[in-house]
């Protein structure tokens, strides 16, 4: 289903609050959801030496019901220098913001906001949010940062144009200001947009930050012949990727003017958002790290099958696929009658692909269905007796051990993870060779996995704390595990490359399936690596593919997200740098696991030596 109106995330931000019972109530007159809200009144001047109670916003915490503050977002002091060279000062405002922090985790409100300092001097504010952290173990802050178009930014980030920023310089600082708080998970960003944007490569980098919040002023907008507010092109592409990453989207102007338009032309852009209703049925998984499914030593259960058979395009293909081999075969075989062997038949999707490819061809077969999971043999069978007319061999084996009397033209398998051969598919179809004709043809007849280095703080941090509520607990295991994620809150940082590629059927079967490969990435501007996102690419037969592989993606496709491939460390490359990664696939009697490194441009210990962490099971 498609997120409705109630689920957007709007708010306003007031630059005063005279009244905050009133400034509520003009919310929900505008139809917002959230309000961003100066914690402190103005007339609490630099010169206080301690927290004045009374400028709190009107003793708010006996204004509004405590329910209402968790969708209050609260703003700051501007006016605190926390990096000051007066240590008077510093140490005066350091206190002011411990009490306002203080006050505000008391308040529970949604998050903390204040602005990133742009002359680049803020190890001290670092460490007050670092202290912050430790001692408010619910608060979350949101750091604004402007996103302007300029140029001139020293190595530092700091720049020496006109407006004070630019694209890239803030960014930098952004960066290095999450790097001094560790990239903790709740130190989000609240990205200020610009009337001039940034080229899209450079959006496309914002995107791999935690973006929670967007300050979108009103002076970003233009205006149309009716009079009603309206985006330009680029911004209303940017704006519809930020809805994708789900930041509440906070207008920024006089609160004296009416609102509600932009509410609604915001209502408007993200109900017209191709990607939204695309991806609308995953919503709930998006940057969530799963463990990938091992279905040779686990069987699956009922819901991940009925979740996988819902997938419209994977079947079709599958479909087109075997009426073409149906096709081919029947005009050079001496039989009139060809056999279909479907290999890890699961509860039937493939058979019915195949009676459908039957039907399609006019070619009469007959299908043999081989599935290990005993309880999946009751859809199997009860399928075969209302449906498929008895017309399938069903067959509880494990196909890399069954003895099988009669051997197939087609085999069929749908053994495929999210890195390609991530679920052993290899090594499945080479057991299950046995069954082919030396003539036999196989669907998938090949797949490759693709790799490409990616920045998501996001999928980072969830990485660190996978297994744990400590980040260093358990990091060599969490970082040595290959995860499948709906990927959303990221940054390709360059273009998908092969690197392993698998045929079947193949005749060299004494061999194992063991491979090595070195890739090397052009980096196009500075960023942050987090890891890498795993793709496959799978030829079904002949010009018939599917794949999850940005390039070639199978639109529409769902059974598979992306795989995130993580390191221990972040690195920081650098425009006009190359990075080298090594991958290897790696087996021995019991299991099969990949290891990687980093060699270049620095090097980093090998991930996943000797499958320490992580392996795939063969029994």
């Amino acid at each position: 289903m498609t997120t409705s109106k109630s689920q957007i995330k709007f708010g306003f931000d007031f630059t005063s609050v005279p009244d905050l019972v009133a400034c509520i109530q003009k919310l929900t007159d505008w139809g917002y959801s959230y309000a961003c809200i100066p914690l402190v009144h103005a007339k609490l001047t630099p010169d206080a030496s301690n927290l004045d109670r009374s400028a709190l916003v009107s003793r708010a915490d006996v204004i509004l019901q405590a329910e209402t503050w968790n969708r209050v977002v609260v703003k700051l002091s501007p006016h605190l220098d926390l990096d000051s060279e007066d240590a008077v000062a510093r140490d005066r405002d350091a206190e002011l913001f411990r009490q306002e922090v203080s006050y505000a985790s008391y308040l529970n409100v949604s998050a903390i906001m204040f602005r990133l300092p742009l002359d680049g001097c803020m190890p001290n504010l670092a460490r007050l949010v670092n202290v912050a952290l430790h001692d408010n173990v619910f608060v979350n802050f949101y750091v604004q940062v402007p996103m302007c178009s300029g140029s001139g930014a020293n190595e530092n980030g700091i720049s020496s144009d006109n407006n004070g920023c630019g694209a890239t310089d803030t960014w930098k600082l952004w960066s290095a200001f999450s790097a001094a708080c560790d990239y903790h998970r709740s130190v989000c960003l609240a990205l200020e947009l610009s009337v001039d944007l940034p080229d899209e490569q450079e959006l496309d980098r914002w995107l791999g930050e935690p973006i929670k919040a967007v300050i979108a002023p009103t002076s970003i907008f233009l205006t149309n012949k009716m009079g009603f507010p309206v985006l330009s092109r680029p911004h209303q592409t940017f704006v519809n990727k930020l809805f994708d990453l789900d930041a509440c989207i906070f207008i920024s102007g006089e609160s004296n003017q009416n609102m509600k338009p932009y509410f609604e032309y915001l209502s408007y852009i993200h109900d017209n958002n191709k990607s939204d209703k695309l991806y609308s049925y995953s919503y709930a998984y998006e940057d969530l790290l799963q463990v990938p499914l091992q279905p040779l030593i686990n069987n699956l259960d009922n819901n991940v099958y009925a979740v996988f058979e819902q997938d419209p395009i994977k079947y079709q293909q599958y479909e087109k696929a075997i009426t073409r081999a149906l096709t081919d075969k029947v005009k050079s075989s001496s039989t009139e009658v060809l056999t279909v062997c479907v290999v890890g038949a699961g509860r039937g999707p493939l058979v019915n692909a195949s009676l459908k490819a039957s039907d399609n061809s006019k070619v009469a077969i007959k299908v043999y269905a081989i599935e290990k999971n005993e309880n999946a043999l009751h859809v199997l069978n009860y399928n075969n007796d209302n449906y498929w007319h008895n017309l399938v061999t069903v067959v509880c084996a494990d196909m890399r051990t069954w003895k099988f009397e009669e051997k197939c033209d087609i085999l069929v398998s749908e053994l495929l993870g999210s890195f390609g051969d991530n679920e052993l598919s290899p090594e499945c179809l080479d057991g299950a060779q046995k069954f082919l004709k030396e003539d036999g043809v196989c669907i998938p007849s090949s797949y490759t996995s693709y790799l490409s280095p990616l920045q998501s703080q996001t999928l980072f941090s969830n990485m660190k704390m996978f297994k744990s509520n400590t980040p260093m607990d358990n990091l060599h295991e969490n970082a040595e595990q290959i995860y499948v994620v709906n990927m959303r809150n990221m940054y390709i940082i360059s273009p998908a490359q092969p690197l392993f590629t698998f045929d079947h059927p193949r005749c060299d079967l004494e061999r194992n399936n063991n491979r090595y490969t070195t890739l090397t990435f052009d980096i196009k501007q500075d960023c942050i690596l987090h890891g890498f996102a795993g793709y496959f690419n799978a030829v079904l037969y002949k010009d018939v593919n599917i794949s999850i592989e940005p390039s070639t993606f199978s639109t529409g496709m769902f059974s598979w997200y992306p795989a995130y491939i993580p390191i221990k460390s972040s690195i920081t490359l650098k425009k006009d740098e190359q990075l080298k990664v090594h991958f290897w696939r790696l087996s021995d009697t019991s299991k099969v696991w990949y290891e990687w490194s980093i060699s270049k441009p620095n090097s980093m210990p090998v991930h996943n030596p000797n499958a320490r962490s992580y392996s795939m099971q063969l029994h």
